[in-house]
């Protein structure tokens, strides 16, 4: 007996804790910085098809922001588009204004669901295509659109 109510424990709290793991459905619009080998506008074709999220053309009307990089053009990026509540974003990561977004780098692999107002990174996955043609550029954008629909516990 004891180790039945253990066992319905473990699978209550496995439930509850399992709940947590998804993004919260507060992130329904993202906005896609410039990616590598186009890999952006493949996923804002397939974040749309999937309504995965609503993509966004404007970063001040989105929820999450999707990166590639998580480098200094993109916090000075961050800082300029999403200041604090006081007029400065946390930290003191220099002002930049050559460009409106930040330079694509070479794509590594790694795609980052970022909390643009909070400066948390939500979700993170690592899809690597085999190489850099736009049908592989597709399947890594369908693949990363298929965890992100997990994340977010969408069937």
């Amino acid at each position: 007996m004891r180790t039945l109510g253990i066992a319905a424990a473990t699978l209550l709290c496995a439930s509850m804790f399992g709940d947590d793991a998804h993004l919260s459905p507060r992130f329904r619009t993202v906005y896609i910085l410039s990616m590598s080998n186009a890999l952006d506008q493949h996923l804002a074709s397939r974040l749309s098809i999937g309504h995965v999220l609503w993509v966004v053309l404007d970063p001040a009307g989105a929820d999450a922001v999707l990166t590639d990089s998580l480098d200094e053009a993109f916090w000075t990026w961050l800082q300029r588009t999403y200041p604090g509540a006081n007029g400065s974003a946390f930290g003191d990561r220099p002002r930049s204004t050559l460009h409106d977004t930040p330079p694509s780098a070479p794509y590594r692999g790694t795609i980052f669901l970022v909390d643009p107002r909070k400066r948390l990174v939500l979700w993170s996955a690592y899809e690597l295509p085999k190489d850099v043609t736009p049908a592989d550029m597709d399947r890594a954008a369908i693949r990363i659109t298929n965890q992100l629909k997990t994340a977010f516990g969408r069937r």
